[in-house]
């Protein structure tokens, strides 16, 4: 049996577009983001709008807490990542999945950063609803990311995070429509970039419902080499779908300068203060608190993509 689609679904799906493949994004009605279960209690529409639904139906996951399992990715080898699953997580319903980047440490400090962005998302994961997981960077100079130049440049850490939601999606049951995406630092310098340079195939703007930066800018990767004028010309405007965007920066952090110059770049882009894009400047340097997660999941969880 087809997935049931809805009438605004429906109707998304034929607006006509310059790729008549690209993704649009929805935005879901309030009640989805109020507590862990609104999806399954309210079914596939409402009242106050419709949901699009595209359950992976993966199983055989283990579940719930905390996991480990691995990829294999040629020219990189079998990587590990980092799961956790919230104690309520049933496969007979679909669930949101939130992949997160960790920042750059230093040589041999990329593993441990990816277990401690997980152990500060599951602190909020639960009462949520969401699926976390957590990859590890492979730049052992900088315990960070490798990131590739172009759509051909293979293998990279790319590779490597789309198949890491691949085999998620196919462990455990999750709403394809409601795949978001978090970086810190190093790890937002790379969500910018699978949101706007399309240089993976199935990890882009078409698949990623929303996604939100701490201390993460365009330069970073997305506009790598690009003055402020080029990255709107030929990163920026170009993009097909506006994918929703939060930012996070400290007022003493060395970033806020570019952060600054990526809220105006955005906003003079196509994005919409409130609604595709969100900045929020807070007290402190580079850093994220418990508190910014929870912000950022906020402004995210009101977006779907149509599959």
């Amino acid at each position: 049996m087809m997935p049931r689609i809805s009438p605004l679904l429906a109707a998304l799906l034929s607006v006509a577009t310059a790729d008549a493949f690209a993704g649009q994004t929805v935005s879901l009605p309030a009640w989805v983001c109020a507590r862990p279960d609104a999806v399954f209690r309210g079914g596939f529409e409402n009242a106050d709008g419709a949901v699009p639904h595209d359950p992976s139906l993966g199983s055989g996951g283990a579940y719930p807490g905390f996991k480990t399992a691995q990829v294999s990715v040629p020219g990189l080898g079998t990587q590990p990542y980092y799961l956790y699953i919230p104690t309520n997580y049933s496969p007979a319903h679909s669930w949101p999945l939130l992949l997160a980047l960790h920042g750059a440490g230093g040589p041999g400090t990329a593993d441990a950063a990816a277990q401690q962005v997980r152990a500060d998302w599951s602190g909020i994961a639960g009462g949520l609803g969401v699926i976390v997981v957590t990859p590890v960077g492979t730049d052992g100079m900088g315990g960070g990311w490798i990131a590739p130049l172009s759509a051909t440049d293979h293998p990279t850490d790319y590779d490597i995070l789309a198949k890491v939601v691949g085999n998620v999606e196919a462990a455990y049951n999750i709403e394809r429509t409601r795949v978001y995406g978090w970086g810190y630092s190093a790890g937002g310098h790379v969500m910018h970039s699978l949101a706007l340079n399309g240089y993976n195939a199935t990890l882009n703007a078409d698949s990623i419902a929303a996604y939100a930066v701490s201390a993460g800018v365009l330069a970073g990767w997305a506009c790598r080499s690009l003055d402020d004028t080029q990255c709107q010309q030929q990163v920026l405007m170009p993009a097909l779908r506006k994918v929703p965007v939060d930012i996070h920066v400290g007022n003493t952090d060395s970033l806020l300068s570019y952060a600054q110059a990526d809220e105006a770049d955005l906003a003079a882009s196509g994005w919409t203060l409130g609604g595709t894009l969100f900045y929020t400047v807070f007290s402190g340097g580079h850093i994220y608190t418990l508190t910014h997660l929870q912000q950022a999941w906020l402004s995210m969880c009101s977006s779907a993509v149509t599959p």
